[in-house]
């Protein structure tokens, strides 16, 4: 999944936020010099990854991808799920979309224990309103083609914008019908996670 849904996720299970978006960043063992909040929401972020890419409804769409963009379907499909996501945001959320944005700038705080690059993305997420870009296609479509630049050599993602269209409305019952999953899937996590760890220091 990508930054709304990750953001979304923490909130949800009562999670770090910035830990859900450092995530992103962690790689290999989690540093232990963390706070347990930011280890949390970086595991989970781990968990909700590996729950989506195995998830059928979310391999499938991927397969239903045509080449060259079937080898980036991971994410086109992380992307156009955070899309949906916005889109049909009140199904999933009792503030409305824009006064989560605000909470979320307002949770993302930097601290020592951020990479620059996650400095930069909040930095940018804040002053250019991404995640509320993400409620168009034009704005998702301008995201995904953004994506290009991370990749040494060029990618089709900038011309996947009629792909896009012809797929979406079976992209978005794939999100429909596999959103309730996930939440259900990282609100139970994180309860046994906590539920463990709680056991450990009896």
């Amino acid at each position: 999944m990508n930054y709304l849904a990750h953001l979304h996720l923490a909130q949800c299970s009562q999670t770090s936020l910035s830990g859900a978006l450092l995530g992103e960043y962690v790689r290999g063992a989690i540093d232990t010099r963390l706070t347990a909040r930011l280890q949390e929401g970086v595991w989970l972020h781990r968990r909700i990854d590996s729950f989506t890419d195995a998830h059928p409804l979310h391999a499938g769409a991927v397969r239903a991808l045509p080449s060259p963009f079937r080898r980036y379907g991971g994410i086109i499909m992380d992307m156009m799920f955070d899309h949906f996501l916005a889109r049909h945001w009140s199904r999933y959320h009792a503030l409305p979309l824009r006064e989560f944005i605000d909470y979320a700038h307002a949770q993302l705080i930097p601290d020592e224990h951020w990479p620059t690059a996650m400095k930069t993305l909040v930095e940018r997420m804040q002053h250019y309103q991404l995640l509320a870009s993400y409620q168009t296609l034009d704005g998702i479509s301008l995201a995904i083609a953004r994506i290009d630049h991370r990749f040494r050599r060029p990618t089709p993602l900038p011309h996947c914008g009629p792909l896009l269209q012809e797929h979406y409305a079976d992209m978005e019952q794939a999100f429909l019908d596999f959103y309730p999953d996930l939440m259900t899937f990282a609100i139970a996590e994180v309860s046994q996670h906590q539920a463990s760890s709680h056991n450990e220091y009896k």
